[in-house]
């Protein structure tokens, strides 16, 4: 999700414990395991530039004819809250696709309350759509009693946005999954790829958020392959009602604690990235601590052209919006689903932000391949 103040681009579910970062779970400090540095820094370099170019488009699946697929078919779309803006887009988008395929889309506009999530899915089974998305941010677990009937009414319904393509969905549901795990993974080969193997970072995680177990286990996997015993890792965890107030006391707290602080990982971007900015001026640190980030929202891919953010991983709104869709038709017209819908991630820095537009958009930076790709995969391209 994403807003414009308090909350970014993220997804709410169950809470979770990152025991798998090295620091464990809750405020502490640990050191990683032996690995070889000079090789470890040379591999996560390698990762950064494999993404930092404009991505390629990769067919998710096997070719479909979509208006065959989706003929006289209904797909119903409820958003986690339409006063999201980031969750709007991604519906919007999806609305915006279905007539170029001849599918009929049902809205479910709603303020993010679990009644009326279950309420959309009632109107959904009672007007016999063909298939219910449940867009970017709504854990199925939350409404398992009406996905259980949305199954046995053989309705397909989808996760979108929720899970990491190696997640294990709830019972009832498809996905139409991101890659979080390698988002994690990019974040922290940026920073062992700075500091030369040699981080003191800081990592600011909201475990009340689905996807920020999958984001750490990236985040672990790279400090411990390919920091070594160089690196330091702390973490700090904020609940999501408290990321406006604790963000920056605690981070500034952290910093006067442990002056060698050089890097602070704020994994959700318009969530985290202003108030640890904000910490970092009010502790006199701007020259020597360094923040990176997930998601690419344009309010901060500013401050990655500003300097006060190093490094923003982004995202392609309507390349998402494409792959929730294609996703959805393929359920519609009863065939397999895909597993990763193949979503791209972009690492944006002082060196490419340009190519974001001037101001940053969040589809701009990515190339436009994807929709002729998408085109020619349906049946569509002339």
């Amino acid at each position: 999700m994403r807003t414009t103040t308090t909350t970014g681009r993220w997804t709410v579910g169950m809470a979770v414990c990152a025991a798998l970062l090295v620091a464990g779970c809750g405020s502490s400090t640990a050191s990683t395991g032996s690995a070889s540095a000079s090789g470890g820094v040379a591999a996560a370099q390698r990762e950064i530039t494999q993404y930092s170019g404009v991505p390629s488009f990769v067919a998710p699946g096997r070719p479909f004819d979509a208006r065959r697929a989706v003929a006289g078919r209904t797909l119903e779309s409820i958003p986690a809250s339409s006063s999201i803006p980031f969750v709007q887009s991604l519906q919007d988008g999806v609305k915006a696709l279905a007539p170029q395929v001849g599918l009929r889309f049902l809205d479910w506009p709603n303020q993010g309350q679990p009644v009326q999530w279950v309420q959309g899915m009632n109107a959904g089974a009672s007007r016999k759509v063909n298939a219910i998305n449940l867009m970017a941010g709504i854990d199925p677990n939350a409404i398992a009693p009406q996905v259980r009937q949305a199954e046995a009414a053989h309705i397909p319904v989808i996760a979108s946005h929720l899970y990491d393509v190696n997640d294990t969905p709830a019972v009832g549901v498809d996905t139409a999954s991101v890659h979080y795990e390698q988002a994690g993974r990019l974040l922290a080969d940026w920073v062992v790829a700075r500091t030369n193997g040699k981080a003191d970072a800081l990592v600011v995680r909201i475990d009340e958020v689905n996807s920020t177990a999958s984001m750490v286990n990236g985040i672990s996997s790279v400090f411990q392959q390919d920091c070594g015993s160089g690196c330091k890792v702390q973490t700090i965890n904020v609940g999501i009602a408290d990321v406006a107030s604790r963000i920056q006391p605690e981070v500034q707290a952290a910093l006067t604690k442990d002056p060698s602080i050089d890097y602070v990982i704020a994994l959700y971007d318009s969530a985290e990235a202003p108030f640890v900015v904000s910490a970092i001026k009010a502790s006199g640190r701007s020259s020597s601590v360094h923040v990176v980030t997930y998601n690419g929202t344009p309010s901060v891919l500013r401050l990655v052209r500003s300097g006060d953010v190093e490094m923003d991983i982004g995202e392609n709104l309507e390349w998402i919006s494409y792959g929730i869709l294609d996703q959805a038709m393929r359920l519609m017209g009863g065939l397999p689903p895909v597993r990763d819908p193949r979503l791209p991630l972009r690492v944006f820095d002082r060196s490419n932000i340009d190519e974001a537009g001037n101001p940053p958009q969040d589809d701009l930076g990515f190339g436009d391949a994807y929709k002729q790709g998408y085109l020619k995969l349906w049946g569509l391209a002339g």
